[in-house]
């Protein structure tokens, strides 16, 4: 994927298709230990019996995955100041062994007034599950980018 050189060369409607990644068991179980310890999250046997009806990966492991997943491509490499700010969502479950399609769609463009170096862009993201196109996640980031 080519990187994205000025906040300027963005158009709101603009896609984006960041390819595919994969949940494993073990990430699901590493991430989850650490930062979201509930059951469902890491005791396969409580998480059969839970109300996912297994064990499925923390919506922060899933978001942070499939964030980094989007950063790896190096679309915002360049251009990139950070973020100020998401709202998020997760639909349904990720359970280990998922593979899952990330989408990006230019939302909303705002060049800045003060600071005339930068602009703000909203990208929406998506994360679909590629066995049955069930959304896991969505995103609505603001990301701040030079031009």
């Amino acid at each position: 994927m080519d990187p994205i050189r000025s906040f300027d060369e963005l158009s709101v409607g603009q896609d984006f298709a960041f390819g595919t990644m994969v949940m494993p068991l073990e990430e699901i179980l590493d991430f989850a230990r650490r930062y979201d310890p509930q059951p469902f999250h890491v005791d396969p046997v409580r998480a059969a019996a839970g109300p996912f009806g297994g064990l499925i990966a923390s919506g922060l492991h899933t978001l942070a995955a499939t964030f980094g997943h989007m950063l790896r491509t190096g679309l915002m490499e360049q251009v990139s100041m950070g973020g100020a700010g998401m709202e998020l969502r997760w639909p349904a479950p990720v359970r280990p062994g998922d593979e899952i399609a990330v989408t990006g769609r230019v939302e909303e463009l705002t060049p800045s007034r003060s600071k005339p170096d930068r602009g703000v862009a909203r990208f929406r993201y998506t994360g679909t599950r590629t066995s049955d196109g069930a959304v896991v996640l969505e995103v609505l980031a603001t990301h701040i980018l030079k031009r």
